[in-house]
């Protein structure tokens, strides 16, 4: 649920980024077509996702490598 919470806030963060890339690259910008919109979101937001999965595995193994009591 974290990793949801998370994630749904790196991807407007990553928009907001990403749209300020481009308007300094090429001028300002209109969103006129709300399916572009939420499918840059959503490749955002899966991608921040993947990434902090990935994160949280590394994490585990490292704590069972060490011998750690870290458990779910």
């Amino acid at each position: 649920m974290l990793r949801i919470g998370i994630s749904a806030v790196m991807s407007l963060v990553l928009f907001i980024m990403e749209t300020t890339i481009i308007t300094a690259i090429k001028g300002p910008i209109i969103i006129s077509d709300y399916g572009l919109l939420a499918s840059v979101l959503a490749m955002n937001f899966f991608l921040s996702f993947t990434l902090l999965t990935n994160i949280k595995y590394l994490m585990e193994e490292k704590y069972q490598e060490r011998g750690s009591q870290f458990e779910r």
